[in-house]
């Protein structure tokens, strides 16, 4: 499914939109150093029942990434204002977010500043919260400088899209959406993603929220404590596990995925 692009000034942004127009508005967002492509199976799935949105992030899939990028380019507030812009252009008042890792953390941020734009929010892969020192998020980028200097920069892609899955058809799908992500972007993004947090954003959400778990998603999983605890007191949040699946739940057990969407979109759509 090939994308669309529109032109925001200092970038263009990779987007598709599919389905009839007056239904409600479902957007998948995806995480780090992947696109659009992540959702395709998606779209399938609930263009007939929705109208769906997917978009590349800057820097990532086939949106273009700013000349010179700094660090400040890849803030998760300057992502969300990008989306915030296609959402103003393409004349959607608000979203169904469903957001994977980054995206999730994107859609966290629109709800803290355009709550009007948000009228559910689902995430996976996501922790609400972390606390990473300067410390580690520097050994982080140093790790992946060095690792690039050794197996360049398609090789760093192909250790983290087979660290990212278990099954053979995903790892394919991840590792051609990071080779496709802009080298700026993956390493300016990863330190802006590693001190935050959204629990005030989950205590205030006046919004269903929706958090889908994978079973093997060990290193988000650890970072959880505080983001369950929120959504334990939070006004209208559910938690659903999915077997078998890890970081990206979406391709590792599609059929799953879906049918808690499913469920999802018909209680909040």
């Amino acid at each position: 499914m090939t994308g669309e692009k529109i032109d925001l000034g200092a970038i263009s942004l990779e987007y598709s939109l599919a389905g009839d127009s007056g239904k409600p508005v479902v957007a998948f967002v995806h995480g780090l150093a992947a696109d659009m492509r992540q959702f395709e199976e998606q779209q399938a799935q609930f263009q007939d029942y929705y109208r769906v949105l997917r978009v590349s992030l800057r820097g990532h899939g086939g949106s273009s990434c700013p000349e010179n990028a700094r660090r400040e380019d890849f803030t998760l507030a300057t992502m969300t204002r990008d989306v915030a812009h296609l959402l103003d252009r393409l004349d959607i008042a608000s979203v169904h977010w469903v957001g994977n890792s980054m995206g999730g953390l994107i859609g966290y941020q629109l709800l803290q500043d355009e709550p009007q734009r948000v009228a559910s929010l689902a995430t996976f892969g996501t922790t609400a919260e972390l606390r990473f020192g300067k410390a580690a998020i520097g050994a982080i980028t140093v790790f992946k400088d060095l690792f690039i200097k050794v197996a360049g920069y398609e090789g760093l892609c192909r250790f983290a899209g087979r660290a990212g899955s278990k099954k053979p058809e995903a790892q394919k799908r991840i590792i051609e959406m990071m080779i496709a992500a802009a080298p700026a972007a993956m390493k300016y993004a990863q330190m802006n993603i590693g001190n935050y947090s959204y629990l005030d954003v989950i205590a205030g959400a006046k919004v269903p929220l929706l958090l889908i778990r994978g079973e093997h998603d060990r290193e988000i999983n650890r970072a959880l404590a505080s983001t369950l605890a929120a959504f334990e007191t939070a006004t209208d949040a559910r938690i659903v596990d999915v077997p078998g699946a890890g970081h990206y739940v979406n391709l590792d057990e599609g059929d799953a995925f879906n049918a808690v969407l499913k469920d999802w979109f018909e209680r909040v759509c």
